[in-house]
């Protein structure tokens, strides 16, 4: 299984599915408690960190805003994907969530490329 990061796809079905491909299978969430791995404990923002991101906008309204995330935990090696809103549309949750994660110093994960670092 590679672990090359995929280019920007036109649609998120297509770009979730080229990340799984390249092993980013777990789901990661924004909760209550800020972000978990789907169906499990909270993980610390701090060991999380964002290997890529792809921006998407609605077809009928540009101001339908999402971002899907490749992200690693430097914690547990573990890869995975988030799908949030970001812009007007997302939720103070994912506003904390996604303004901890840009404040993470990025770090060359062993799936990154060494430019992402």
């Amino acid at each position: 299984m590679s672990h090359d990061l995929p280019p920007q796809a036109r649609h998120e079905s297509t770009q979730l599915d080229a990340l799984r491909t390249a092993g980013y299978e777990a789901d990661f969430e924004i909760g209550r408690h800020g972000l978990a791995i789907s169906g499990g404990d909270a993980v610390p923002i701090a060991d999380v960190h964002i290997d890529r991101e792809y921006r998407f906008e609605g077809a009928s309204d540009p101001d339908d805003e999402s971002l899907v995330l490749a992200l690693h935990d430097s914690a547990s090696g573990r890869l995975g994907v988030l799908i949030t809103a970001y812009g007007p549309s997302a939720s103070e949750g994912e506003a904390d969530v996604l303004s901890a994660l840009a404040a993470n110093e990025r770090c060359v994960s062993p799936a990154a490329p060494p430019s992402l670092g």
